[in-house]
């Protein structure tokens, strides 16, 4: 079938969908369930033709502010806000996905983009060519907009935890410019959906990298195989390139006293501590040292 051919079914189906909802009593919900229906008549309608049709799929993101009202995008802005937001479909998705800006409208300042993906084909049973409706993207961006509602809404979002850092930066872009976003997905289904970032939104992803300090106790035990006149104790427990070091902070007045050596077996306690931030991700880790393990005559008197 021609693509002037398909172009007329989906015309005709577009005019009657309009038809049918003017007449409906009740509007729809929302106009992510709206377009979903109308993209799936469409769909439907398509395949009644061509059982391969299939739908576009898209995501775009329309930025709101100051810098974003004269339906144009400043470089930079591009350059800050793409990278994270690939970042941030890629950890969802556990693998390197592109994305391509295809286009630039207006209604303050629209981003169109979509996955670079390889063309998917599928053969039924009977050795024909059939439609495809997901591609690898699909479920790893409809991830990122529910990280992105659970956020503006103040929800829970450590089962999103290896998103974060890509929302984490692209929150960093809008604060850069003052800016807020809506984004919305179409995907090769039809399927429509929505989520945006206000300033609630952004400053509740900004508090999750507050960090707080927990403290612990533990012995290490091994073999120095660095020394530092800045306070620096490297000790590593076994003797395989693959064995764990520890790097012990220690006074550097008190390490002169200690008469360490290179090579020398030590056992340290330490107290640990470390930063998490808010969703539970550790931020750092340091070992202080507190005193001499047993079995060993400590540099201090008691």
């Amino acid at each position: 079938m021609s693509t002037s051919w398909r172009q007329r079914a989906l015309e005709r189906n577009r005019q009657a969908n309009r038809h049918f909802f003017a007449d409906l009593d009740d509007d729809h919900q929302d106009s992510d369930s709206y377009d979903e229906e109308l993209r799936r008549f469409w769909l439907e309608a398509a395949r009644h033709y061509d059982p391969t049709a299939s739908l576009d799929e898209e995501l775009t993101v329309r930025l709101k502010g100051d810098a974003a009202d004269r339906g144009a995008l400043d470089f930079r802005i591009g350059d800050a806000l793409l990278k994270p937001l690939r970042d941030g479909v890629s950890a969802a998705a556990r693998k390197d996905i592109e994305l391509e800006l295809t286009g630039l409208s207006q209604g303050s300042t629209v981003l169109h983009v979509r996955p670079r993906v390889p063309d998917i084909v599928e053969m039924d049973g009977q050795g024909e060519f059939s439609h495809v409706d997901a591609s690898v993207a699909d479920p790893a961006i409809r991830d990122l907009l529910k990280l992105v509602d659970a956020a503006e809404n103040e929800r829970d979002v450590r089962q999103w935890e290896r998103m974060v850092p890509g929302l984490d930066g692209v929150v960093e872009a809008l604060d850069k410019f003052d800016l807020s976003m809506e984004v919305r997905w179409r995907s090769l289904d039809g399927a429509v959906r929505s989520s945006s970032l206000s300033g609630r939104g952004k400053g509740y992803v900004r508090s999750l990298r507050n960090l707080e300090m927990h403290k612990s106790r533990t012995v290490v035990t091994g073999r120095i195989t660095e020394l530092r006149e800045s306070g620096l104790v490297k000790v590593k427990t076994g003797v395989s390139r693959r064995s764990t070091a520890y790097e012990v902070r220690v006074e550097p007045e008190s390490l002169i006293g200690m008469h360490l050596e290179l090579g020398m077996t030590v056992s340290f306690v330490v107290q640990v501590v470390k930063k998490k931030d808010k969703i539970g991700r550790e931020r750092s880790t340091e070992y202080l040292f507190l005193r001499m393990g047993e079995g060993q005559a400590s540099f201090t008197e008691e």
